[in-house]
Order: structure tokens, then sequence, then C-alpha cells
């Protein structure tokens, strides 16, 4: 069955490391990597899904480009250890300062063992994907990893979201601050017709398995029907909980290393997150994402309710 679709992990025994020393797994608290205080801003007061725009040169709309440093201050990068070496798996979304939104499937090894969370680490404020360490970046440790208890890896794979708890709360700065949590209409009809935006440091059109920079594509959702007859596979891998979206033109939307992201909208004229890069189905005859098919996202306004249980001070 999974041979016909692709969670965006299935190469990772092709992988190369992407961080430039190998490090053995830490035994330390969490720090801070690269930081001032001038870094830190008054964004909890300025609230959720708001660029710093004092340190980009670019609005946030390009289609496909190479995106400038802090203009997407919400995406976040994980990473697992395996046998002591460190790697990239997924993107994610930071929503607050204690909670951090991605697939499920991201915590999943090759042979479908769920990866151990002290084995897990959250990198925010990541830019470069082969320098973890740059000035403004924050590695931080989970408290729990927390898969939505009606996926199933390997025998359903509805309800493919996963809350990430920190170990403590995080001080946003102008590169590290929070996407919104879709709040309002929540019927995916509400999003059929409209362009949103994703990111990530996924494969790009060179064949190369990881963007060094991440990118950016704006992408139209479709209705459940437009995606159902697109191809028979959709029918075993879309729910109630899940919309497709894509341009079917080989070349712009999620791939192999974009698991986890974000899909966000400008509502309110803030940045809100409405789904997360899910599957896709396979190019015939390679474990690479397919293009000239629509993407599956999970549909975060189906599961707020579970999310924000994990922060008892989180608002909207």
């Amino acid at each position: 069955m999974h041979d016909e679709y692709n969670f965006y992990t299935k190469e990772q025994k092709l992988r190369t490391e992407v961080v430039n020393r190998l490090t053995p797994k830490p035994t330390v608290e969490p720090v801070q990597l690269n930081s001032s205080t001038e870094d830190y801003d008054d964004s909890e007061v300025v609230g959720c899904g708001r660029v710093d725009t004092r340190n980009i040169y670019v609005p946030l709309v390009l289609e496909g480009q190479t995106i400038e440093r802090g203009q997407w201050p919400w995406l976040v990068s994980i990473y697992s250890y395996s046998k002591s070496k460190l790697g990239f798996r997924c993107g994610a979304t930071l929503i607050s300062n204690k909670l951090v939104v991605t697939a499920a499937h991201c915590f999943f090894d090759v042979y479908n063992r769920k990866i151990n969370s002290d084995d897990v680490l959250i990198i925010l404020g990541q830019y470069n994907l082969k320098r973890p360490q740059d000035q403004g970046s924050e590695i931080v440790y989970p408290e729990s990893v927390n898969i939505h208890p009606t996926y199933r890896k390997l025998t359903k794979i509805d309800s493919d979201i996963a809350v990430v708890v920190l170990a403590e709360r995080v001080r946003f700065t102008h590169y590290i601050r929070p996407a919104c949590l879709w709040k309002g209409p929540d019927t995916k009809d509400s999003i059929v017709g409209k362009r949103g935006y994703i990111a990530g440091w996924g494969r790009d059109e060179y064949g190369n398995f990881f963007s060094e920079l991440p990118k950016q594509s704006e992408i139209p959702v479709v209705s459940d029907e437009t995606c159902l007859r697109s191809h028979e596979v959709f029918v075993r891998i879309t729910s109630s909980v899940t919309f497709c979206a894509g341009w079917r033109n080989g070349t712009e939307g999620p791939c192999n290393g974009d698991s986890g992201g974000p899909f966000v909208f400008k509502k309110d004229d803030r940045w809100t997150l409405r789904g997360v890069v899910s599957t896709s189905l396979l190019t015939d005859g390679s474990n690479t994402c397919n293009l000239n098919e629509y993407v599956v996202f999970t549909d975060v306004a189906q599961f707020t309710d579970w999310i924000t249980s994990f922060d008892t001070d989180y608002t909207y």
C-alpha cells in the first residue's frame, strides 16, 4: 500500500548527515546558541503571525524562491539521533513559546519504529541547514513528543499530526516568532480555491536531497472532489481531516524533506497555520514526490482543541 505514496522521510537511507560536525548526544541542559540580548524583541506583545520587517529586504511572497532569513520566523527544523549521529528529519511550526506542531510520521524511523523523544532536538530560528549554530538560532529539547492517538503509521495514516512540548518556554526574537493557530471557520470549503504558502528545506529542482537554504512556494487548495477524481490512491490517503493542494505542474510544492512543515495563510493580517505537510504520491520508479499530482496536508483546524490542550496558558 505504501509503495504508491510518499511520507517524505522514506528516503532516509539515502540521506547524508546535514550537520557539518557530527556531535555526541548531549547530556546537558538546553542552551541558547550565539544570541545576545539585543536579539530579543517585544513579539510576545506584538502577538503571533507577524514578521519583523526591519530584518528582511523582501516581502513574504517569493513563489518558489529562496527566502530571506527572518521571513519565516516560525519555521522550525527537527533533528534526531541515530547511532550517535545527528540528522535532519522534518520541518515544523512554532505556534507559541511552548508548542511546536509537525507531522506524526516524522517520529518514526525507516523500520517504522517510534523515535524516542530523548533522541529528538529542535532548532528554532535556523536558516542555513548546514549551520545549525548560526547566530540567532536556538537549540531546544522536547519535554514530550505527542503523536495524535488515532494515527497509525502502518495501518492508518489519518491524523498525521504531532505536538512537541518544549522543555522550557522560549523567548521570542527577531528570528524566532510563532505563527498563529487557525481560528474561525474551520470548514475546508472556506479555503478551497485560496492560495497559501509552504516553506522548507526539502528536495530541490536539481535533485539535491535538501536545500541548504529554505524555499517557499505559493500553492492553491483544491476541493476533496477534485483531489479524489485526480487519482484513485487519494481515496486511501485523504479524509475529513486532510485537504489537498498544489499546481500539478511538476515543479512547485513540497517535496522530500519538507514533511511536517507549515502551510500558512494571511488571515486578519497575520500569518496563520492551517496545514501540515503530510504526504504525496510517488514518481514512478523513484522514491521522490510526484508534483504532477496534488499534495496531502493535515488540516490543523480540525485539531486545535487537541493541540492547545498541551499548554493551558495558550491564547489565540
